[in-house]
């Protein structure tokens, strides 16, 4: 038992819109660039799990290099990661062909999701992609990483772009008008009127004469005709008011909040911060964890599940201003829970020797131990007293 799903073709129309039209429009186009950026810029990391040891960092691992080096033959990270993610937004599924050497992934390669049809086979996935000319036929599951971020059928991802097509095209619709209004064709600045009937010939004989009479500088009105001035303003036409609707509109679309894509109009120096956090937090966090899950699934081997794991680092995103940082950072080492070395190593700074020992409050004592907090308090009595003769 098999069946097809039509591919989402970039060029196919609804409701008048299309992905690539729709990227026209500044704040589609801003939205799909601003996050597949930030993802592209993300640090890649691959752990090794060790129970009762922590996590160490993989750097020599097959994954690792593919992620942090060089994911193909013609790609870097940034261009391949902004690629995948431009798809995702775009036409709501990517899709990277797993290329393997003795079972051992070596190299990924991107495709467009208009040239790949998914097909259910005995309960399993297969992708027919077609038209790449290089990496055309049939592949499985496990050979195929496709990343989605919302689905209403668990088999492919649904297109923002085509499901969203009315808020989409009203944006573009206003961006055209006002284009027009500010070259004069939506804005008409007068009207000529008049009480008499005028035949065709008429009105041919009185336009002749207007345009000859006007390009003398001097405008002649026959016939009874009187000149009537007349403005559409840009606020009467609500203009203003639609296209910053639509830019708002495109913002609860891809969960990014208006200022990082120019709308300033509701910002203020004390809000922007925790928009840029709850941007890491409610739009880019999701993502993330949607590439780390199918990559833990797709690119390790069995017994590696587990004790191996994809991890991209969030922390810059998610720091705050620098007071904030620093009395987080003085809490942590005070009480006890992160080493200075550690501190160190979250703000991009080399460790240092002897900064690795947990400090902790000095009228508190760690339960079990409070014999070396008497020997350091004995030490610190005569070394006083040593000083002080």
């Amino acid at each position: 038992m098999g069946g097809g799903l039509p591919p989402q073709n970039p060029n196919s129309w609804l409701s008048g819109i299309s992905v690539n039209r729709a990227m026209h429009f500044t704040a589609v186009y801003a939205a799909i660039k601003l996050r597949s950026n930030t993802i592209a810029s993300l640090p890649k990391l691959v752990y090794d799990i060790q129970p009762g040891k922590g996590r160490n960092l993989a750097t020599r691992h097959a994954v690792y290099q593919l992620l942090h080096y060089r994911p193909n033959r013609y790609m870097n990270p940034f261009s391949f990661w902004n690629f995948v993610n431009t798809c995702v937004d775009g036409w709501g599924n990517s899709y990277v062909i797993i290329v393997r050497r003795n079972g051992e992934p070596v190299e990924l390669l991107p495709v467009h999701p208009s040239f790949v049809t998914i097909q259910i086979v005995s309960g399993k996935k297969l992708y027919l992609i077609a038209g790449t000319k290089y990496w055309d036929g049939t592949y499985t599951d496990e050979d195929v990483m496709h990343f989605y971020n919302y689905s209403i059928d668990g088999i492919q991802g649904v297109n923002p772009i085509v499901y969203n097509a009315d808020s989409i095209r009203t944006g573009i619709g206003a961006q055209q008008y006002g284009n027009e209004l500010y070259e004069g064709a939506g804005n008409i600045n007068a009207v000529l009127e008049t009480d008499q009937a005028l035949s065709s010939d008429k009105v041919g004989t009185f336009l002749q004469n207007f345009s000859d009479s006007k390009s003398k500088g001097m405008p002649v009105l026959t016939h009874g005709v009187k000149w009537k001035t007349t403005n559409l303003s840009p606020e009467a036409a609500q203009m203003l008011e639609t296209r910053t609707f639509a830019l708002q509109d495109i913002c609860r679309i891809f969960s990014v909040p208006p200022h990082l894509i120019g709308d300033l109009s509701r910002s203020t120096f004390s809000n922007i911060e925790h928009q840029d956090i709850e941007f890491a937090k409610h739009c880019i966090r999701p993502i993330v964890e949607m590439y780390e899950y199918e990559m833990d699934r797709k690119l390790f081997f069995g017994s590696e599940r587990g004790e191996m794991e994809v991890r991209f680092n969030m922390d810059a995103l998610l720091r705050g201003d620098m007071q904030a940082r620093k009395d987080f950072y003085a809490s942590a080492i005070t009480n006890g829970w992160m080493s200075r070395n550690e501190v160190r190593e979250m703000e991009d700074m080399n460790p240092k020797d002897g900064l690795d020992e947990m400090l902790y409050p000095g009228n508190e004592v760690v339960v079990g131990k409070e014999h070396l907090f008497n020997n350091t308090k004995n030490k610190d009595d005569k070394h006083e007293q040593t000083a002080g003769n």
